[in-house]
């Protein structure tokens, strides 16, 4: 544990050093200000929207922007595994290295997210009130649920690729797919099987995918079930109430499979 730890504070702080953190954090911290604030209203007054409205579009932005900076992030930390001959000679097990660059890019981006996010949260509360906030504390629920499990999918790519333009490529290419392929997955099993089957197929695929099982779990947090689309739908039918804990379990699982799978790969690499 006493090496574990030494291992976790030197990943953290290496996570910390770079530009990428501090640029996300006021990233989305001016993207989530800029969503509240909506055009001029009537008497040309700048108006925020509340917790209720942001949370819902911040939603979107979260299933774009965090898997694409997790995956990419993970990818490149998952590459430069292969780099750690030194670490590598310590007593310590070499999954014990994955988990702990892991944790280290899972805290700091968790924090910037926190922070971008709650800069904007004071903001909305101070000038729309703290009516629904609870919403938004939600939402930053999903995203740090969304980006753990795509972290970790993004280090067993890089783990796997080994080379960091290869891994670059691949993490991108599985953005693309877990982002928009999978919709259009889901379009094609509608066309092609009867109602009566393809609920528990559209689950499935829902599961598949960490990307569309945070927007269905987004969505379904604030009420707003008729925009889930089709994969939302149909587990709402499958699985009813229950639908929202089989999608935490799923991204619980696409967080520690992959991350298992890049330890235990690692762990036979040739350095």
């Amino acid at each position: 544990m006493t090496h574990f730890g030494a291992l976790f504070r030197f990943e953290l702080a290496g996570a910390r050093r770079t530009r990428t953190v501090p640029a996300f954090a006021a990233g989305f911290g001016l993207a989530s200000m800029a969503v509240a604030f909506i055009g001029l209203s009537a008497g040309g007054v700048m108006e925020v929207q509340g917790f209720a409205r942001t949370s819902v579009s911040l939603l979107q932005l979260t299933i774009w922007v965090v898997p694409m900076l997790a995956l990419v992030t993970g990818a490149l930390a998952g590459a430069e595994c292969h780099e750690l001959e030194l670490m590598a000679t310590l007593p310590v097990r070499r999954e014990s290295l994955v988990l702990t660059r892991w944790l280290g890019w899972s805290v700091a981006l968790g924090a910037a997210i926190l922070v971008g996010l709650g800069l904007a949260g004071g903001v909305i509360g101070l000038l729309a009130g703290t009516a629904d906030a609870w919403r938004y504390l939600r939402l930053i629920g999903v995203a740090l649920l969304l980006l753990c499990a795509t972290l970790s999918l993004g280090i067993w790519i890089g783990v796997m690729a080994r080379a960091r333009l290869k891994a670059l490529a691949i993490a991108v290419a599985i953005w693309f797919i877990l982002v928009i392929g999978v919709d259009l997955a889901a379009i094609g099993l509608l066309a092609l099987l009867p109602p009566s089957k393809a609920g528990w197929w559209l689950s499935i695929l829902l599961m598949a995918d960490p990307v569309d099982s945070a927007r269905v779990l987004g969505l379904s947090l604030f009420q707003t079930e008729v925009v889930t689309g089709p994969t939302g739908a149909a587990l709402r039918r499958v699985l009813g109430g229950a639908g929202s804990w089989a999608i935490v379990a799923a991204l619980a699982a696409w967080t520690m499979v992959p991350l298992a799978m890049a330890g235990r790969r690692f762990a036979r690499s040739d350095l």
